[in-house]
């Protein structure tokens, strides 16, 4: 083991995340047969079969643990000291950064953070993909994600993180809602037919305004759900549809079409948005340019509205 390939321990972390040679592959951007010569190569250099297959697929060994968890701190100790070691120069860079980010914090921080990147570093790469709620640590671990923009009101407490901005939640309805006129009661809220964004599952807000509603032993009478924030206003016009959206959203909303914007007859908790990423990138001159330019574009925004 004394000349151990880097990439190799990398492709190790991928296939014991997917427990599948085609979608590691797939991932590490290698051919099939690639992927399984790296396996091969894996329980050589372990002397354990690491991945055994079954009815069920791929299942790990009982000692793949131990080495998945020595190999994710060994890397976080090489790219610590290989972050150290290598300059960052924005203007010539040629890095490529994943960023995890919501719909919502997508549309508020993205059109700052691409001014600024452009102006400062024309040859950088910034890739924004949907949030994978499931994975999302897992993929900050092996590498693959860079930065996870998230509300997490309980984050996990291996990342590191940087608070972004603040927001609270508020109802929108059509301007001429054939019930709503400047407010809404508990009963409206509760009866009235909403309108979800669901994207890749139920988001934080979700929760949240569905823990509230349940605390009263009731439930929201769901009648749409939609892949994106964008779809919401388009279908309240002319309808008795109502939603529930973080008020930055509902202004910009508000500016493009007819609606109204309500005080939610409940209490619900603030959002508070923040970046997290792991140990190993702390350190790293891009990642800390990175999340420079974001905390530089979160607090270009509007400031945050209280209350009342």
């Amino acid at each position: 083991m004394d000349n151990i390939d880097i990439r190799l321990l990398r492709a190790f972390l991928v296939l014991m995340a997917e427990k599948n040679v085609s979608t590691a592959a797939e991932h590490l951007g290698i051919s099939q047969p690639a992927a399984s010569h790296a396996l091969a190569r894996l329980r050589v250099l372990f002397d354990d079969p690491l991945l055994l297959r079954s009815r069920a697929g791929m299942v790990p060994s009982t000692r793949a643990p131990d080495f998945e968890q020595g190999v994710r701190e060994l890397l976080a100790t090489y790219d610590g000291l290989l972050g150290l070691a290598r300059p960052f120069d924005p203007a010539e860079s040629t890095q490529s950064f994943v960023v995890s980010a919501p719909e919502y914090a997508e549309r508020l921080l993205l059109p700052g953070l691409a001014r600024r990147a452009r102006q400062e570093a024309p040859h950088v790469r910034i890739e924004v993909q949907t949030p994978d709620r499931d994975r999302a640590l897992e993929l900050l671990e092996t590498g693959r994600l860079d930065l996870r923009v998230a509300w997490l009101p309980r984050p996990p407490q291996s990342l590191r993180s940087m608070q972004l901005f603040q927001d609270r939640i508020v109802c929108i309805a059509a301007a001429d809602h054939p019930t709503v006129r400047g407010s809404i009661s508990l009963e409206q809220f509760l009866s009235l037919p909403h309108a979800r964004p669901l994207g890749t599952g139920r988001t934080t807000t979700g929760r949240m305004i569905d823990e509230a509603v349940e605390q009263l032993g009731r439930q929201l009478n769901l009648a749409f759900l939609v892949q994106n924030f964008l779809t919401i206003p388009l279908m309240m016009v002319g309808t008795d549809l109502i939603a529930t959206v973080p008020l930055r959203l509902a202004t910009v909303l508000k500016k493009q079409h007819p609606l109204q914007i309500l005080e939610p007859p409940l209490r619900l908790p603030r959002i508070r948005y923040a970046a997290y990423w792991h140990e190993r990138s702390q350190k790293d001159p891009g990642h800390r340019w990175l999340r420079g330019l974001l905390l530089e574009s979160a607090r270009s925004l509007e400031p945050y509205t209280a209350k009342g």
